[in-house]
């Protein structure tokens, strides 16, 4: 990917809030209380728009009509027309708080999240009307669902101590399943397939950890994995077993699903027979045992650089390390936080469904990448903890980001390097189009636009 910077294409931002618009037509950008959609061409500004306080999340509809941005201290919220700029809509949330806000799949509605969970307000932009869905399960780590369709809405719900899921049609916000999941202790994720289909829920105590499996096809439940059967089936294996259900995670044909958990171990299920296919231990040894295995290593380069405005490759360079054993370095626990587990904080499927970037708490300078068809593992080990990754929308590409540094990292099939950025400012995120020939690079306060003019 070339690294040209052009100061017409560098903006300043609240927060990473700067991003295209889902037909990438347009790019928005949040600066203080001001909102800027521009050309995502020529990046000329077509409207300008004043919110009436600083805005602290932005999100544009799934139809690229509108934009919503809110102030969830104050809770407050406004919506903006890209097509009419003179029509604007203004929400207030009220005495119940405001914790997240979101749009439903048509573009038609808003979801407002109560504090506390409270309740889920549902504002219909075109009639003016609000329906409400009560008794959200606090500590549930998925609270809204939308199936991939945005035909169904499922939510965790809990009444007198026991959990179940409702599931609502979102064409008229009314509740047509509700599942009593008895088989469970309790109900901690829900998840739908990329078909529509399935619904998995599961639950994740470590005492009895199960996932079953709802079809909307047959209006029952299909199917039920359990960490404990398969451990106690496969007792003589040499690999590790799964424990608990941390999360889950669909790859984007949704032929396997992915199932982490509690100790480094990230199972891959058949969607047709739900039994493991192949296993991932993110183990903090790398061992001689597979010479196609490669480790890219963050280093320091005795080479000068001539232009010291620029992170050059002279400067820091990924490095592939072909000694063994390699001891992962573990991160330090942060002392003011004494209950927390650590846990798999970035886990995601490249386009393709080929390969799967993982990073776990417990090594935060540490990317795997794994090649799920041929269990082959490339390693990223950075300098500084990762900080968020991005696939590119078409291609097998993956952007890397890390804390306190002007680098922005870069893997694909042909390895791994960093891309030469401005030394003044830190990248930390980035935003794809939808085409992948360009991405917003995002760090605290500004936003850069990098064109893509080499394929990897």
């Amino acid at each position: 990917m070339a690294a040209n910077i052009d100061e017409d294409k560098v903006f300043r931002t609240n927060n990473r809030l700067c991003y295209f618009s889902n037909n990438g037509a347009h790019l928005a950008v949040a600066f203080q209380s001001n909102l800027l959609i521009k050309d995502a061409k020529t990046f000329d500004t077509r409207h300008s728009f004043i919110f009436a306080d600083v805005i602290q999340c932005m999100e544009w509809s799934p139809n690229s009509e509108y934009i919503l941005c809110a102030n969830i201290r104050k809770a407050i919220i406004q919506v903006y027309s890209v097509h009419h700029p003179q029509w604007k809509c203004k929400l207030i949330e009220g005495s119940a708080g405001l914790q997240s806000v979101a749009w439903s799949p048509d573009s038609k509605c808003i979801l407002t999240t109560a504090d506390f969970n409270i309740q889920i307000s549902i504002w219909n932009l075109q009639d003016q009307t609000v329906w409400y869905i009560q008794n959200l399960k606090t500590s549930a780590f998925d609270k809204l669902c939308f199936s991939p369709s945005g035909i169904r809405l499922a939510v965790i719900v809990t009444e007198e101590n026991k959990n179940t899921v409702e599931i609502y049609k979102t064409d008229s916000w009314k509740i047509s399943r509700k599942l009593i999941c008895d088989r469970l202790r309790s109900i901690d994720g829900i998840r739908w397939s990329p078909n529509d289909e399935l619904l998995c829920i599961w639950c994740s105590s470590t005492a009895e950890p199960k996932l079953i499996v709802y079809s909307t096809v047959w209006e029952r439940h299909v199917v039920a994995f359990s960490p404990l059967e398969i451990a106690q089936s496969t007792a003589h294996s040499s690999e590790r077993k799964l424990k608990g259900i941390e999360s889950i995670e669909w790859i984007p044909s949704g032929q396997l699903l992915a199932v982490i958990g509690f100790n480094e171990v990230i199972v891959l299920l058949n969607y047709v027979t739900w039994t493991p296919l192949s296993q991932l231990y993110l183990d903090p040894v790398i061992r001689d045992c597979n010479y196609l295995t490669k480790v890219y290593k963050e280093c320091t380069d005795s080479g000068n650089n001539p232009n010291k405005c620029i992170v050059s490759c002279n400067e820091r360079v990924l490095r592939e390390i072909h000694e063994r054993p390699i001891y992962i370095e573990i991160g330090k626990k942060d002392s003011s936080d004494n209950f927390s587990v650590a846990k798999v904080n970035l886990l995601e499927f490249s386009t393709c469904g080929q390969y799967l970037a993982v990073k776990h708490e417990l090594y935060p300078t540490t990317l795997w990448i794994w090649d799920i068809f041929t269990d082959y593992l490339d390693y990223l080990q950075l300098e500084n903890p990762v900080t968020a990754i991005k696939w590119s929308p078409i291609r097998p590409q993956l952007l890397v980001f890390s804390e306190r540094t002007a680098r922005v990292y870069e893997w694909s099939r042909k390895g791994a390097r960093i891309l030469p950025m401005s030394k003044y400012t830190s990248v930390i995120d980035a935003h794809w189009h939808p085409t992948g020939d360009k991405v917003a690079l995002c760090g605290y306060n500004k936003a850069m636009i990098y064109e893509i003019t080499d394929i990897p």
